[in-house]
């Protein structure tokens, strides 16, 4: 069933009428189905050039978003973000992400579009959420998924805060209490889009202003909204070689890369291998051994979906007795190498197995003429101090609700610090808008 609903005249088809005004249902994630339509109509607020985004379609579920993942990989392409959607079986599969349902939003171009006429060419926008949940209830609160924001959000150069705004007003009509999106408003180069298609022409230093965000006005719901942009360590850029690589971190990381590897090659015989193949029995087993083991369908999990990846990468190290000490995973894309997860053997914290890994893909990625390389898993390292840093914006909306109201409680007395949305509700220094 689709539900339209008109920005002022709030034309509102029955069952949507009581979802919507009622808001009496157990979860938000069991009143939505699986894919809901809605059309923002033309009486809402005009966007910059007299553009108008017609419609959202709302997929929920990992198996029901997995289904477009080659449309979201070929769309990734003309938005001048190769690569972004690669890994979306990986996120989408991870074990325990029950507790968070995921949503892709999808803001297309054409009004009274059916999703099986949908076509790469009609997206504006794709926007990942998931809504957290307790006890298998959703709590109309969500977060995105991705720390990075990289894979946060896919668009067409100069419409993420109008994908952003779109997706937050359908929450807000559909009950939603708090969201926050962390995405990245720009980017150093990205590929001018025509109607001919994507051309290869970049644009340096292009990034939207704030200034033009603009809520999609709406009587039915009274919130408020505020955002940041902050700086977070991207990557650490790859020179022409490993020593010219290391010549741009700091001194004392440059010095224990070289050190350690040093260290293990003469003590333990430690050789790199390129292109690991392991068993999964024999993958247990070293979980089972490492510093920080996980449940064995975790670790399963991390080895079946490389076979997702279009370039999976897997380099270990090796002890002079054929034994395993570490083992690395990620993927390789568009000139970029991302680390995914880490696997080091115990009882050797003397050898830092971290450091000396990372310093063998380091020197491996720069063989290769890599220019990027990413952490996304593993344990925390100091080569996070000299990556390039990145700008990503924090758009936070919150329906003014008792519920509300309780969730920002509970987060400033129950949350950690190493929270993101945690440390934006617990502060008094942001300007909250009325939306």
């Amino acid at each position: 069933m689709s539900d339209e609903i008109g920005i002022k005249e709030l034309r509102v088809s029955g069952t949507a009428k009581k979802e919507l005004h009622q808001g009496s249902e157990p979860g938000f994630a069991t009143a939505l189905p699986e894919v809901e339509r809605r059309r923002m109509g033309t009486q809402g607020r005009q966007w910059q050039n007299d553009s108008v985004f017609p419609s959202v379609h709302v997929i929920r579920g990992s198996e029901a978003i997995l289904r477009y993942r080659e449309m979201l990989l070929s769309f990734s392409e003309r938005c001048g973000q190769p690569g972004t959607m690669e890994d979306l079986t990986y996120f989408l599969s991870k074990p325990g992400l029950l507790k968070r349902v995921p949503s892709l939003f999808l803001v297309v171009n054409r009004e009274h579009l059916k999703m099986e006429e949908l076509r790469v060419e009609d997206l504006v926008g794709a926007l990942f959420l998931y809504e957290y949940s307790l006890m298998g209830l959703g709590l109309r609160a969500f977060a995105t998924n991705d720390r990075s924001g990289r894979g946060t959000m896919l668009a067409l150069p100069f419409q993420r805060l109008k994908v952003a705004a779109i997706a937050s007003r359908v929450l807000l009509d559909r009950g939603a209490h708090v969201m926050m999106l962390s995405f990245r408003v720009g980017s150093e180069a990205v590929n001018r889009v025509t109607a001919e298609g994507p051309t290869m022409k970049p644009i340096h230093g292009d990034k939207e202003d704030i200034r033009e965000f603009q809520f999609l006005p709406s009587p039915r719901t009274t919130a408020d909204w505020t955002q940041r942009e902050r700086e977070i360590p991207g990557y650490l850029a790859l020179k022409e070689s490993y020593d010219a690589t290391l010549a741009g971190v700091g001194v004392k990381t440059r010095r224990n890369l070289r050190y350690y590897r040093r260290r293990a090659e003469a003590e333990l015989g430690c050789t790199f291998v390129a292109d690991v193949e392991i068993g999964e029995a024999e993958l247990k087993v070293l979980n089972r051994e490492c510093m920080y083991p996980v449940a064995d369908r975790v670790a399963l999990w991390r080895f079946r979906t490389m076979k997702d990846l279009m370039e999976p990468v897997i380099v270990g190290v090796k002890d002079k007795d054929g034994r395993w000490l570490s083992l690395l995973g990620g993927r390789r894309y568009d000139g970029r190498m991302e680390i995914l997860w880490q696997m080091n053997r115990d009882g050797l914290n003397a050898y830092s197995l971290s450091t000396v890994m990372r310093s063998y893909c380091i020197d491996h990625e720069v063989e290769r003429g890599t220019k990027r390389l990413y952490l996304e898993g593993g344990t925390p390292h100091s080569l996070h101090h000299s990556f390039v840093r990145e700008e990503l914006m924090d758009l936070v909306v919150m329906r003014r609700s008792w519920v509300a109201k309780a969730m920002r409680k509970l987060v400033t007395y129950r949350v950690g610090t190493d929270n993101e949305l945690a440390d934006i509700l617990k502060s008094a220094d942001f300007r909250w808008e009325p939306c």
